[in-house]
Formats: C-alpha cells, structure tokens, sequence
C-alpha cells in the first residue's frame, strides 16, 4: 500500500471523517508522538529541541507542511515515536502507519513531504 510522506497522511488524516478517530482523538495521539519522539531525541542526540508539528490544539492547521521543517535526526525520532505508538490506533490508522514506516525502511521516500 503506498501512503505517501508523513505530511500527506497527517494532511489526509486531519481533512478525513472516515478515519476510525475522532479529529480530538487524533490530535491527543500526534501530541503523545511529539512527545515521545522529543524525549527518543533528547536520549539520543542530547539536544533540547522540541519536535513539534504544525497543528494546534482546535484542529486548525497551522500550515500546509504539518510536520514542519525537521532533521533527519528529528524525523528518525518521529518514525521510532510512531512504531512505540502503533498499539494505541485504531486498525486502520495502524495500517497506514506500518505502511509509511515500511516504505521508510525500504527507502522509498528522500523526504517526508
């Protein structure tokens, strides 16, 4: 199944009804992925920088590039935060993740947008 970037499906995910998640539900699990890849990057970099992605709380997009301008090192901690995080989504959203993250490893993709 071919997903596309990380920005295209939280962009689809955020535009989709149909999703197996309430958009509130959604939002708590992009913040619970920003903070467990910020603490994955903290542990392995030392760095204090926050990894944040372009979405506030009210579901309004902030920008159209919703993960924002990240390092490699900060999109390798967003990918291990995702995979940590797979248990807690629904079958579907599971699906797409696993997918993005499987065509990460067989490098399908020079960057996530």
């Amino acid at each position: 199944m071919q997903t596309g970037g990380l920005n295209d499906i939280l962009k689809a995910l955020l535009d989709n009804d149909n999703k197996g998640i309430s958009n509130q539900e959604l939002i708590r699990l992009l913040q619970k992925i920003e903070n467990d890849a910020t603490e994955i990057y903290h542990a392995k970099y030392s760095l204090d920088d926050k990894i944040k992605f372009n979405i506030d709380c009210d579901n309004i997009l902030k920008d159209t590039n919703l993960i924002g301008r990240q390092s490699a090192n900060s999109l390798e901690s967003i990918r291990k935060s995702i995979k940590k995080n797979l248990h807690l989504m629904p079958e579907n959203l599971k699906e797409i993740f696993q997918s993005y993250l499987t065509q990460c490893i067989e490098g399908n993709f020079s960057n996530d947008t």
